[in-house]
């Protein structure tokens, strides 16, 4: 997951980006983890690879990418990762576009360490409807609306733009993020608590370590439960790891 805060307001900037609905679709890779990237062009060139993070607030551009036309926008950004924080310079793009978007005056944060191009955040989407079609490994967006049929819907919230959902793990009930940048599933201290996890319970592996995009790292444990439901979705027998990550916050 990651956020960005501005270091000052840019209310009626008028490079602030401007967005042009374009439903359609684009094909989905997967890196070594799992997750889903993407291909985009900035300012006519391309494709760069991004990654799709459904818990980014917004996009992302590895420091070592060379964009005709960019331009260093000299406004700093702190970024909030998993486990730490830092603030990055950006750049401005011209024309930041997908199969999914076309966007104009992109201000993007400039994030090194980055397994990809890119982070593709959701700022991108507005107030669409984005779809991913695991099986078909493609990415659609388009207009809200209802759900379609042969669907299953489950009630989310909004929060800074990420989707948090009502999870039932085990009995236990809980929030959690629709983060597709995530390798993961993972909770925090509390969750591990509230499902009676206690040292030495065989239920719990040894602990590894979790890496942030800052190369941050921190401790963790894993535990396999029984079942993990999203309304009437029920995943059986998910693995979970748990830590305590400033991001939970």
């Amino acid at each position: 997951a990651m956020a960005t805060i501005p270091a000052r307001a840019d209310d009626g900037d008028p490079s602030a980006p401007t967005v042009r609905a374009a439903a359609g679709h684009a094909a989905l890779t997967t890196d070594d983890l799992g997750r889903f990237r993407t291909q985009v062009q900035l300012n006519g060139r391309g494709p760069y690879t991004f990654l799709l993070d459904t818990a980014a607030t917004a996009s992302m551009l590895a420091p070592s990418v060379a964009v005709d036309r960019q331009r260093r926008s000299g406004a700093s950004t702190r970024v909030t990762g998993g486990i730490g924080s830092a603030a990055r310079r950006t750049v401005s793009i011209d024309t930041y576009r997908s199969g999914l978007f076309v966007r104009h005056n992109e201000t993007m944060t400039l994030l090194p360490g980055l397994s990809s191009d890119g982070i593709l955040g959701m700022n991108a989407f507005g107030s669409q409807r984005i779809e991913f079609d695991l099986a078909a490994r493609e990415a659609k967006a388009g207009v809200s609306g209802p759900t379609p049929e042969d669907f299953l819907a489950t009630q989310g919230a909004l929060q800074h733009g990420i989707l948090v959902v009502d999870v039932v793990i085990d009995g236990v009930q809980a929030k959690a993020v629709i983060d597709t940048g995530a390798p993961y599933n993972i909770g925090n201290p509390q969750l591990r608590a509230a499902l009676g996890l206690k040292p030495g319970d065989p239920r719990v592996i040894a602990s590894e370590t979790l890496v942030d995009s800052f190369g941050q790292q921190t401790p963790a444990s894993k535990a396999t439960l029984g079942k993990l439901a999203i309304g009437a979705v029920v995943f059986g027998q998910p693995a979970i790891r748990f830590a305590e990550m400033p991001v939970f916050h």
